[in-house]
Protein backbone atom coordinates (compact mmCIF):
# COMPACT_ATOMS: atom_id res chain seq x y z
CA UNK A 1 0.00 0.00 0.00
CA UNK A 2 1.26 3.62 -0.73
CA UNK A 3 2.54 5.49 2.41
CA UNK A 4 0.28 8.56 0.76
CA UNK A 5 -3.39 9.07 1.20
CA UNK A 6 -5.35 8.17 -1.85
CA UNK A 7 -8.09 11.46 -1.25
CA UNK A 8 -5.83 14.38 0.09
CA UNK A 9 -2.25 13.12 0.15
CA UNK A 10 -0.85 13.43 3.54
CA UNK A 11 1.01 10.42 5.18
CA UNK A 12 -1.10 7.15 5.99
CA UNK A 13 -0.82 5.80 9.51
CA UNK A 14 -0.53 2.54 10.73
CA UNK A 15 -3.92 2.10 13.06
CA UNK A 16 -6.04 -0.72 14.55
CA UNK A 17 -3.82 -3.51 12.86
CA UNK A 18 -0.76 -4.04 11.31
CA UNK A 19 -2.73 -4.05 7.58
CA UNK A 20 -5.07 -0.90 8.34
CA UNK A 21 -4.24 2.86 8.01
CA UNK A 22 -6.01 5.92 8.43
CA UNK A 23 -4.90 9.10 6.86
CA UNK A 24 -3.52 12.15 8.70
CA UNK A 25 -5.22 14.25 7.09
CA UNK A 26 -8.92 13.33 6.46
CA UNK A 27 -11.11 11.00 7.63
CA UNK A 28 -10.15 8.31 4.89
CA UNK A 29 -9.62 4.34 6.36
CA UNK A 30 -6.94 2.07 3.81
CA UNK A 31 -5.70 -1.46 4.04
CA UNK A 32 -2.79 -3.53 2.74
CA UNK A 33 -4.86 -6.69 1.94
CA UNK A 34 -4.45 -7.86 -1.50
CA UNK A 35 -7.19 -8.99 -3.50
CA UNK A 36 -6.84 -12.41 -5.41
CA UNK A 37 -9.85 -12.88 -7.21
CA UNK A 38 -8.23 -15.01 -9.97
CA UNK A 39 -6.33 -16.92 -7.52
CA UNK A 40 -9.24 -18.98 -5.70
CA UNK A 41 -8.96 -22.11 -4.90
CA UNK A 42 -10.78 -25.10 -7.39
CA UNK A 43 -14.66 -23.94 -6.71
CA UNK A 44 -13.80 -20.60 -4.95
CA UNK A 45 -12.46 -19.69 -1.89
CA UNK A 46 -16.36 -19.08 -0.70
CA UNK A 47 -19.40 -20.97 -0.90
CA UNK A 48 -21.20 -18.68 -3.43
CA UNK A 49 -24.47 -20.53 -3.71
CA UNK A 50 -24.58 -19.73 0.23
CA UNK A 51 -23.46 -16.42 -0.69
CA UNK A 52 -26.26 -16.16 -3.55
CA UNK A 53 -28.80 -17.43 -1.04
CA UNK A 54 -27.50 -15.43 1.56
CA UNK A 55 -27.62 -11.83 -0.70
CA UNK A 56 -30.45 -12.43 -2.94
CA UNK A 57 -33.41 -10.79 -0.91
CA UNK A 58 -31.41 -7.94 0.78
CA UNK A 59 -29.10 -7.00 -2.43
CA UNK A 60 -32.73 -6.80 -4.68
CA UNK A 61 -34.58 -4.92 -2.23
CA UNK A 62 -31.79 -2.54 -1.93
CA UNK A 63 -31.42 -2.60 -5.93
CA UNK A 64 -34.94 -1.42 -6.22
CA UNK A 65 -34.74 1.30 -4.08
CA UNK A 66 -31.54 2.46 -5.63
CA UNK A 67 -32.91 1.97 -8.97
CA UNK A 68 -36.31 3.88 -8.13
CA UNK A 69 -33.95 7.13 -6.83
CA UNK A 70 -31.76 6.96 -9.92
CA UNK A 71 -34.52 6.81 -12.25
CA UNK A 72 -35.84 10.44 -10.07
CA UNK A 73 -32.38 11.87 -11.39
CA UNK A 74 -32.26 10.68 -15.06
CA UNK A 75 -33.57 12.94 -17.49
CA UNK A 76 -37.50 11.80 -18.37
CA UNK A 77 -36.58 10.16 -21.30
CA UNK A 78 -36.08 6.28 -21.82
CA UNK A 79 -32.69 5.12 -23.36
CA UNK A 80 -29.53 5.15 -22.23
CA UNK A 81 -26.41 2.69 -21.52
CA UNK A 82 -25.34 1.65 -18.16
CA UNK A 83 -22.58 -0.04 -17.19
CA UNK A 84 -22.54 -1.92 -13.65
CA UNK A 85 -18.97 -2.89 -12.88
CA UNK A 86 -18.42 -6.04 -11.22
CA UNK A 87 -22.10 -6.55 -11.69
CA UNK A 88 -21.88 -10.54 -9.88
CA UNK A 89 -25.48 -12.19 -10.55
CA UNK A 90 -26.54 -9.22 -12.64
CA UNK A 91 -29.60 -8.02 -10.30
CA UNK A 92 -28.92 -4.43 -10.43
CA UNK A 93 -28.85 -4.31 -14.23
CA UNK A 94 -32.18 -6.58 -14.06
CA UNK A 95 -33.71 -3.31 -11.86
CA UNK A 96 -32.44 -0.95 -14.14
CA UNK A 97 -33.95 -2.65 -17.28
CA UNK A 98 -36.65 -1.32 -17.88
CA UNK A 99 -35.06 2.28 -17.83
CA UNK A 100 -31.34 1.90 -19.65
CA UNK A 101 -29.76 -0.81 -21.28
CA UNK A 102 -27.03 -2.22 -19.20
CA UNK A 103 -23.86 -3.83 -19.64
CA UNK A 104 -22.40 -5.83 -16.70
CA UNK A 105 -18.77 -6.38 -16.29
CA UNK A 106 -17.80 -9.40 -14.03
CA UNK A 107 -14.29 -10.67 -13.15
CA UNK A 108 -15.20 -13.86 -11.60
CA UNK A 109 -15.47 -16.19 -14.78
CA UNK A 110 -18.08 -18.79 -12.87
CA UNK A 111 -20.14 -15.77 -11.40
CA UNK A 112 -20.56 -14.50 -14.80
CA UNK A 113 -21.55 -17.27 -16.87
CA UNK A 114 -24.29 -18.28 -13.89
CA UNK A 115 -25.39 -14.32 -14.86
CA UNK A 116 -25.56 -14.75 -19.00
CA UNK A 117 -27.04 -18.05 -18.78
CA UNK A 118 -29.99 -16.38 -16.91
CA UNK A 119 -30.17 -13.90 -19.92
CA UNK A 120 -28.11 -10.82 -18.34
CA UNK A 121 -25.57 -9.00 -20.53
CA UNK A 122 -22.11 -9.42 -18.46
CA UNK A 123 -18.99 -9.59 -19.92
CA UNK A 124 -15.98 -11.15 -18.17
CA UNK A 125 -13.28 -8.42 -16.87
CA UNK A 126 -12.04 -5.65 -15.34
CA UNK A 127 -12.92 -2.09 -15.63
CA UNK A 128 -11.78 -0.72 -17.85
CA UNK A 129 -9.69 -2.89 -19.70
CA UNK A 130 -12.82 -5.17 -20.66
CA UNK A 131 -14.26 -2.49 -22.25
CA UNK A 132 -14.03 -1.16 -26.10
CA UNK A 133 -12.17 2.21 -27.31
CA UNK A 134 -15.51 3.64 -28.21
CA UNK A 135 -17.66 2.77 -25.29
CA UNK A 136 -19.57 5.21 -23.64
CA UNK A 137 -21.91 5.53 -21.00
CA UNK A 138 -24.98 7.63 -19.12
CA UNK A 139 -24.48 5.90 -16.01
CA UNK A 140 -21.59 3.86 -14.27
CA UNK A 141 -22.41 2.12 -11.01
CA UNK A 142 -20.77 0.05 -8.35
CA UNK A 143 -22.07 -1.90 -6.18
CA UNK A 144 -19.98 -2.89 -3.35
CA UNK A 145 -17.32 -2.62 -5.73
CA UNK A 146 -15.25 0.31 -5.44
CA UNK A 147 -14.03 -0.70 -1.93
CA UNK A 148 -12.20 -3.80 -3.52
CA UNK A 149 -10.36 -1.66 -6.62
CA UNK A 150 -6.34 -0.64 -4.94
CA UNK A 151 -5.81 2.20 -7.42
CA UNK A 152 -9.30 4.42 -6.84
CA UNK A 153 -7.78 7.42 -8.42
CA UNK A 154 -7.34 5.37 -11.64
CA UNK A 155 -10.53 3.93 -11.46
CA UNK A 156 -12.61 7.38 -10.97
CA UNK A 157 -10.36 9.16 -14.24
CA UNK A 158 -10.92 5.74 -15.85
CA UNK A 159 -14.86 6.59 -15.42
CA UNK A 160 -14.64 10.36 -16.57
CA UNK A 161 -12.93 9.28 -19.80
CA UNK A 162 -16.27 6.34 -19.96
CA UNK A 163 -18.99 8.65 -19.02
CA UNK A 164 -20.86 11.16 -21.29
CA UNK A 165 -21.59 14.31 -20.68
CA UNK A 166 -24.40 15.26 -17.45
CA UNK A 167 -23.40 11.17 -17.05
CA UNK A 168 -24.17 10.03 -13.26
CA UNK A 169 -21.37 7.99 -11.37
CA UNK A 170 -23.08 5.87 -8.68
CA UNK A 171 -20.87 4.17 -5.40
CA UNK A 172 -22.62 1.64 -3.03
CA UNK A 173 -20.48 1.02 -0.81
CA UNK A 174 -19.53 0.31 3.24
CA UNK A 175 -19.57 3.52 5.13
CA UNK A 176 -17.58 4.39 8.03
CA UNK A 177 -20.00 6.07 10.01
CA UNK A 178 -21.78 2.84 9.90
CA UNK A 179 -22.93 1.57 13.51
CA UNK A 180 -21.97 -2.12 12.95
CA UNK A 181 -18.25 -0.65 11.51
CA UNK A 182 -17.79 1.49 14.76
CA UNK A 183 -18.83 -1.30 17.02
CA UNK A 184 -16.82 -4.01 15.02
CA UNK A 185 -13.57 -1.03 15.94
CA UNK A 186 -14.20 -0.98 19.89
CA UNK A 187 -14.62 -4.89 20.23
CA UNK A 188 -11.09 -5.11 18.27
CA UNK A 189 -9.50 -2.37 21.07
CA UNK A 190 -10.92 -4.98 23.45
CA UNK A 191 -8.92 -8.17 22.01
CA UNK A 192 -12.44 -9.43 19.73
CA UNK A 193 -10.58 -9.01 15.94
CA UNK A 194 -13.43 -11.43 13.81
CA UNK A 195 -16.11 -8.52 13.24
CA UNK A 196 -13.79 -6.05 12.55
CA UNK A 197 -11.67 -8.15 10.16
CA UNK A 198 -15.02 -9.47 8.76
CA UNK A 199 -15.94 -6.59 8.05
CA UNK A 200 -12.66 -5.74 5.67
CA UNK A 201 -13.55 -8.76 4.57
CA UNK A 202 -9.99 -10.19 5.19
CA UNK A 203 -8.47 -13.51 3.67
CA UNK A 204 -11.89 -13.00 1.33
CA UNK A 205 -10.52 -13.46 -2.26
CA UNK A 206 -11.75 -9.50 -2.95
CA UNK A 207 -11.21 -8.01 0.58
CA UNK A 208 -12.01 -4.28 1.02
CA UNK A 209 -8.60 -1.55 0.46
CA UNK A 210 -10.71 1.28 1.34
CA UNK A 211 -13.52 2.58 3.72
CA UNK A 212 -15.20 5.82 2.71
CA UNK A 213 -17.60 8.21 4.10
CA UNK A 214 -19.42 11.57 2.34
CA UNK A 215 -16.94 13.69 3.09
CA UNK A 216 -14.25 11.36 1.48
CA UNK A 217 -16.09 11.31 -1.42
CA UNK A 218 -17.03 14.73 -1.60
CA UNK A 219 -13.41 15.14 -1.98
CA UNK A 220 -12.87 12.49 -4.41
CA UNK A 221 -15.66 13.82 -6.62
CA UNK A 222 -13.58 17.37 -6.42
CA UNK A 223 -10.50 16.11 -7.38
CA UNK A 224 -11.66 14.43 -10.55
CA UNK A 225 -14.22 17.36 -11.81
CA UNK A 226 -17.80 15.53 -10.08
CA UNK A 227 -20.18 17.59 -9.17
CA UNK A 228 -21.45 15.81 -5.72
CA UNK A 229 -25.17 15.65 -6.31
CA UNK A 230 -26.38 13.60 -3.28
CA UNK A 231 -26.62 10.02 -1.43
CA UNK A 232 -28.64 8.15 0.14
CA UNK A 233 -28.68 5.17 2.91
CA UNK A 234 -29.32 1.31 1.94
CA UNK A 235 -30.48 -1.27 4.99
CA UNK A 236 -26.83 -3.74 4.97
CA UNK A 237 -28.80 -6.50 6.53
CA UNK A 238 -32.09 -8.51 6.72
CA UNK A 239 -33.14 -10.71 9.40
CA UNK A 240 -33.89 -13.60 6.43
CA UNK A 241 -30.79 -15.13 4.72
CA UNK A 242 -28.58 -13.80 7.61
CA UNK A 243 -27.41 -17.28 8.53
CA UNK A 244 -26.09 -18.11 5.54
CA UNK A 245 -24.77 -14.60 5.02
CA UNK A 246 -22.25 -15.66 7.76
CA UNK A 247 -21.68 -19.17 6.36
CA UNK A 248 -20.45 -18.35 3.28
CA UNK A 249 -17.12 -17.85 4.19
CA UNK A 250 -16.03 -21.75 4.77
CA UNK A 251 -14.02 -21.19 7.43
CA UNK A 252 -16.95 -20.51 9.72
CA UNK A 253 -18.44 -23.42 11.64
CA UNK A 254 -22.00 -24.09 12.17
CA UNK A 255 -21.66 -23.43 15.80
CA UNK A 256 -20.09 -20.02 15.70
CA UNK A 257 -22.48 -19.14 13.07
CA UNK A 258 -25.43 -19.95 14.83
CA UNK A 259 -24.36 -17.62 17.95
CA UNK A 260 -23.33 -14.97 15.80
CA UNK A 261 -27.06 -14.86 13.76
CA UNK A 262 -28.92 -15.29 16.86
CA UNK A 263 -26.81 -11.89 18.54
CA UNK A 264 -27.24 -10.03 15.14
CA UNK A 265 -30.74 -11.23 15.46
CA UNK A 266 -31.53 -10.16 18.52
CA UNK A 267 -30.00 -6.66 18.16
CA UNK A 268 -31.64 -6.17 14.80
CA UNK A 269 -34.10 -3.72 15.81
CA UNK A 270 -31.99 -1.73 17.41
CA UNK A 271 -29.34 -1.40 14.51
CA UNK A 272 -32.39 -0.55 12.00
CA UNK A 273 -32.39 2.41 14.01
CA UNK A 274 -28.96 3.70 14.45
CA UNK A 275 -26.53 5.55 11.35
CA UNK A 276 -26.60 2.81 8.53
CA UNK A 277 -23.55 0.69 7.37
CA UNK A 278 -24.36 1.32 3.46
CA UNK A 279 -24.47 4.51 1.89
CA UNK A 280 -25.07 5.61 -1.62
CA UNK A 281 -23.57 8.42 -2.92
CA UNK A 282 -24.09 10.38 -6.78
CA UNK A 283 -21.83 12.29 -8.55
CA UNK A 284 -22.34 13.70 -11.70
CA UNK A 285 -20.22 14.95 -14.81
CA UNK A 286 -20.76 18.37 -15.86
CA UNK A 287 -22.34 18.23 -19.54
Amino acid sequence: MADLCPVCGSKLQPHLARWHFECSGCSYEGSSLEPRILAQAAGGDLDEAERESALSELRKSNFLMLSQRLEALLPPRDGGRLLDVGSAHGWFLEAMSGRLQGLGLEPDVAVADAARKRGVQVRSGFFPDALEAGERFDVISFNDVLEHIPDINQTLKACWDRLLPGGWLVINAPSRRGTLYRISRLLLRVGMAAPFERLWQRGFPSPHVHYLDTNVVKALALRHGFQFETHMALPSMKIRGLYSRIRYAKDVSVPKAAVMTLALAVAYPVLAAMPPDIQVWFLRKPE
